[in-house]
């Protein structure tokens, strides 16, 4: 596909805020795509040269992206980094700089979508000496052949956001227009599809190629992560049992965990560790990969389970905002297994020695889940558990688990098979009231004094009734200045634009946040601000779409 083409149907993508006309124009140019290009452009619309859990990167900043535009043009880096603060668009940038370009190249090739994505899918092999300045030749030589609008995207798609507004949700119904029928049985058939797979571009061709049997084929496969069954959060333990089965029978309890929510892949000697988010941080875990290896009996499976660390001396569980260190370390190892051991509580399985349990029943999987592990204490365990039998019993258990330092119980109902990525009902957590709130950062103000070179004033925001982000308090203490620093780092690839000091920013950065009180408030568009509201820890585990909702806010603003 020429890239000019692919460029065309981007702006028609983003001259359209209207989610209905959006999946139409996707679907039909899904239609008149070539069965090679679909995946292509399933994945680049929505900015993903790699998927989530694919371990590659593509290792381009804004900096190197600039650098890049520079050698392709030569207009000036200061020319260029002065659009893109009034633009607040690199890829704006882009375009002008080669509209207003000093040089040409005497050499260029077509331009084509296949190009652009296997150049930029190559740049994660660069390793070593000289790799950046790589980078920045290769990111060039596609800018150098590009006309503005190429540009503009070629830039976008480095970076990883395409500004088009094309999410999964809008993904999935434009391929149930395109190759199904577009009811919402269709849509439900590609959405059950990409949670077992997390791959938009393979959901697209077979829903092309084999239709909605094809999808119902698709099943989980290992070393590819499918998404997590989420739980609701009930409002009381008496609420949750009511509300996660009709018969007491089904009601299973467990301890609720503060730590990382984890997938175990294993296959043979093959083992694989990735988070909620589909990260693989099997590196950072070679403890846990030892541990299943010794104990795992199930030649091939894939447990889902929680990790939790453990103060060495004391064997008190830590908060997960120490715990988390260990997930992002990625230098001396070693040095973290010793200074944080972890537990690994396994609660379910969803594949066993070949055979796929999604559609299984919750006490058939644990049943399974027994015979694929052998239990060994303060190394691999099953997560502590009991059936209900009583209401008193029921709160005891649920006592125990604070008592032990946990964050609660899970409820879950053993007639239900698992859904994955849905927060369905048939599994719920009970936390005391007035928990942190887990918001997302929609806008930065620049410190003053001693803090004037860090981004130290943050507006949070929880998902509205649409879906969307409404604020609800500014964030400035809690943070030490290390903590702070590194915050800034990962805000500042995300401005979007700027206005004085303050900055707007694509909300993706998700923090664990405490407060006082919930106050109503007409200041912010939720209608409510956190009263002192303290910086806790950078919930990497969560993406944008996990944040609490209003309705989660209203309930304990009422119960206060």
């Amino acid at each position: 596909m020429e890239y000019a083409e692919f460029a065309t149907f981007c702006d028609r993508l983003a001259a359209t805020d209207a989610d209905l006309e959006q999946v139409r124009i996707l679907a039909d140019w899904l239609t008149e795509t070539d069965a090679d290009t679909v995946p292509l452009v399933v994945a680049t619309v929505r900015g993903k040269v790699f998927e989530p859990w694919e371990t590659a990167e593509i290792g381009v900043s804004s900096g190197l992206t600039v650098d890049a535009i520079d050698t392709a043009t030569g207009v000036g880096v200061d020319r260029i980094e002065r659009v893109w603060s009034e633009t607040g668009d690199l890829g704006d940038a882009a375009a002008w700089a080669v509209e207003h370009e000093t040089q040409q190249s005497l050499f260029s090739e077509p331009l084509t979508l296949e190009r652009v994505y296997e150049t930029l899918r190559e740049l994660a092999e660069f390793d070593g000496e000289g790799s950046q300045d790589r980078r920045v030749g290769e990111v060039a030589g596609l800018i150098a052949d590009s006309d503005p609008d190429e540009a503009r995207y070629v830039v976008r798609t480095a970076l990883g956001h395409m500004r088009l507004g094309v999410g999964d949700g809008t993904m999935r119904d434009a391929v149930a227009a395109a190759f199904l029928d577009g009811s919402g049985a269709a849509s439900e058939a590609v959405e059950r599809a990409h949670q077992v797979t997390n791959d938009y571009g393979l959901v697209a061709t077979t829903a092309r190629d084999d239709g909605r049997d094809g999808l119902a084929a698709l099943d989980v496969e290992l070393f590819r992560p499918v998404q997590t069954m989420l739980a609701k959060k009930a409002e009381g333990l008496g609420d949750g049992i009511d509300d996660v089965a009709d018969e007491a029978d089904d009601v299973h309890l467990e301890y609720k965990y503060d730590g990382a929510r984890v997938q175990i892949h294993v296959d043979g000697d093959d083992i694989r560790v990735y988070t909620r988010r589909l990260e693989d941080v099997t590196p950072q875990f070679p403890d846990v990969v030892e541990a299943v290896s010794e104990h795992v009996t199930a030649k091939r499976c894939l447990l889902d389970g929680e990790l939790v660390g453990y103060e060495p001396e004391t064997g008190d569980p830590i908060p997960f905002q120490e715990f988390s260190r260990r997930i992002k370390r990625k230098y001396d190892i070693a040095e973290m297994v010793e200074r944080i051991p972890v537990t690994l509580y396994l609660f379910d399985v969803l594949s066993h020695d070949g055979d796929s349990l999604f559609e299984t029943p919750l006490r058939d999987r644990l049943d399974r889940l027994d015979r694929a592990f052998e239990p060994d204490a303060g190394v691999i365990e099953r997560a502590t558990h009991r059936a209900r039998e009583t209401d008193t019993s029921a709160n005891d258990f649920y006592q125990d688990a604070l008592a032990a330092g946990h964050e609660g119980v899970m409820l879950k109902n053993l007639a239900a098979m698992y859904q994955p990525g849905e927060r369905v009902g048939y599994m719920v957590k009970v936390k005391p009231v007035m928990e942190p709130l887990d918001l997302v950062v929609t806008r930065a103000q620049w410190s003053e004094g001693r803090r004037s070179d860090y981004l130290g004033r943050l507006f949070l925001g929880c998902r509205d009734r649409d879906g969307e982000f409404a604020e609800i308090g500014r964030l400035s203490t809690g943070y030490t200045d290390e903590e702070l620093a590194a915050l800034t780092d990962k805000l500042t690839a995300l401005i979007v634009s700027e206005d004085g000091r303050m900055v707007d920013l694509r909300p993706e950065v998700v923090l664990e946040v405490e407060y006082e009180a919930i106050q109503q408030s007409p200041e912010y568009g939720s209608g409510y601000a956190l009263r002192f509201p303290r910086f806790l820890d950078v919930r990497d585990d969560l993406s944008p779409a996990d944040v609490d909702t209003i309705e989660r806010v209203e309930t304990l603003f009422e119960d206060q």
